[in-house]
Formats: structure tokens, sequence, C-alpha cells
């Protein structure tokens, strides 16, 4: 698969961070060139929509690891995404299977993972995922 070009840090801090053998990304939004998706879900943004915006957000996460690590070198530990969503919507799980989903494709080994639903995330965008991977021996 070809990568899209891994986004930039914006602020004062790194997109990815390593500590032992633990690798730590900072929260990945479905932001790449043109492609911007914002809103609420379910309201302005579907849960099919909010899905492959978290697919976009793991493409990015990988792309940001793959500049860094050779892939097949490393394993996925735990995912954290936040969904921007209405406080009745409680499909939190469906949208960020996109991101896991995608993970799946790349690594055999599952992480553990938290959904959370939240009442607005940066620049409006509909999901934010933020991941912990190990360096294997």
């Amino acid at each position: 698969m070809m990568f899209p070009e891994p986004p930039q840090a914006v602020g004062n801090y790194i997109t990815i961070k390593q500590a032992g053998n633990l690798i730590y990304t900072s929260g990945h939004i479905p932001i790449n060139g043109d492609i911007k998706i914002t809103g609420k879900v379910p309201s302005e943004v579907s849960v099919d929509a909010a899905y492959k915006a978290a697919e976009l957000c793991a493409e990015l996460t990988l792309s940001t690891l793959n500049v860094n690590y050779d892939l097949s070198k490393i394993t996925p530990v735990n995912v954290v995404g936040f969904v921007n969503s209405e406080p009745t919507f409680t499909d939190h799980a469906g949208v960020l299977n996109g991101f896991t989903d995608k993970l799946s494709e790349f690594f055999t080994e599952k992480s553990t993972r938290s959904a959370v639903g939240v009442t607005s995330l940066p620049l409006n965008v509909c999901v934010e995922v933020q991941t912990i991977f190990m360096l294997n021996d």
C-alpha cells in the first residue's frame, strides 16, 4: 500500500515518540491534502463516513510509523479513539472499527482499544485516534 504523506505537528509537540520498546503516536485526525472530514456523528457525518475517517486516521498513523520503523518489526498495543458525537450517539465502537480494521490488514496481533465520545475535537474533525505500538524483540 502507498501511504499518504505523514502529518506534521502543528503545535509544540511531536507526532511520534519512543520510550523503551514502546512507540507512542500523537492523535491523528482525518485531514490529508484536500480531504478534511469534519462534523458531529451522526447528525453531520454518517457512521459509514466516520468509519472511513477512522480508516484515514489509521493510514496516516501507519504512514507516521512507516517513516520511522519497519512495520514488520512492530506490534499494535493500544488504540484510543475519540468520536465527535451527539450526546445520544452510542456506536463509537462502530466508528473506531474503521481504524482497527485497517490495522488488521497489516498486523496479525490485535491491540486493546477504547472508543470515547466527546463534545468536540480540534478543527471540528469527526474522529481522532492515538496509539501505542511495541518494538518486537
